[in-house]
């Protein structure tokens, strides 16, 4: 019996090992890009608002700061380039009224001047170097773009995800919702927009000035750690209050408790700042609308 058992044994393919190991890989590449569950308004929302073939939105965190100065026409050249589906961006409001693409309300840590965006004149911001505290490839000097100069590299090829930021004493640009939404119809981007931001009256005023205008209302650790402390059902409820349709959340904060509530409310859901491979397969894997990173090339070659 034993020698006949030795036998059958011995029929047993020698690189069995190897067989099943590719298919551990096999099923690990599946496991990146296949989302585990589908919710209710998953698919309305991706394919009214989600351009890209893979169902995931990848969005260059100001144009891509992990590959360029961030915010500056290097960047958003560098994000193209690297084929993400998204721009994202800040804008400020000039004191003559002109959005600037930068993302602190006070220039300093950019460009090394103690420089305040809503007191001073565009001329004199494009006078300031955006590149001059940037420490990585060498692009020479950057100055601080206008949302136009944006729009017109962009020249409609990418979404834009435009965070409308507040003032340095932490209230809002009179009247920036509505230049902002002037500013994307003349160049018929209305439709290819996600205007996000921490402050949600804000995001109310621009579905007040125009409701087909897609909305995210952003997350960070500063609001969950507040209103968090009542519980995920909380942090759901008032997002959803704020009419928004897509959720931003700090990766860090996304629970699967508040995955499954954002769904359930009918709210697309993106996380930033997304950097790592391993961050990046996580979230791919879970399904999210979009991943905002300042590594678009890193995400692009985990699809």
């Amino acid at each position: 019996m034993l020698h006949k058992h030795r036998k059958k044994m011995a029929k047993i393919p020698r690189n069995l090992p190897g067989f099943l190991l590719i298919l551990v890989v096999l099923f690990l590449a599946a496991s990146c890009i296949s989302p585990q569950q589908e919710y209710p308004m998953q698919d309305q929302l991706k394919s009214s608002a989600i351009c890209c073939d893979d169902s995931l939105m990848i969005t260059a965190h100001r144009g891509g700061a992990g590959l360029a100065p961030e915010n500056t026409l290097a960047a958003f050249t560098s994000g193209i380039e690297h084929a993400a589906d998204a721009l994202e961006m800040d804008i400020h409001l000039t004191s003559d009224g002109n959005l600037v693409v930068v993302h602190d309300p006070t220039l300093a840590r950019t460009t090394g001047k103690s420089v305040v965006v809503e007191t001073t004149a565009l001329a004199d911001i494009k006078k300031l170097d955006a590149a001059a505290k940037y420490f990585g490839k060498a692009f020479g000097p950057q100055q601080i773009p206008t949302l136009e100069e944006v729009l017109e590299l962009n020249d409609g090829r990418l979404w834009l995800q435009i965070e409308i930021k507040l003032r340095s004493d932490g209230t809002r640009y009179p009247g920036i919702e509505q230049r902002l939404l002037q500013t994307l119809e003349s160049y018929r981007m209305l439709d290819r927009v996600i205007v996000i931001s921490f402050d949600f009256p804000t995001l109310k005023t621009i579905k007040e000035l125009n409701s087909a205008v897609l909305t995210g209302a952003l997350a960070g650790k500063a609001y969950l750690s507040s209103v968090g402390a009542n519980g995920p059902a909380e942090v759901v409820r008032q997002i959803h209050a704020s009419g928004a349709d897509y959720v931003g959340i700090s990766h860090s904060y996304l629970s699967d408790t508040l995955y499954k509530g954002f769904r359930e409310a009918g709210l697309g859901v993106g996380v930033w700042t997304v950097n790592t491979r391993e961050d990046m397969r996580k979230y791919i894997d879970l399904g999210v609308d979009f991943i905002t990173t300042d590594r678009p090339d890193l995400l692009r070659h985990c699809l």
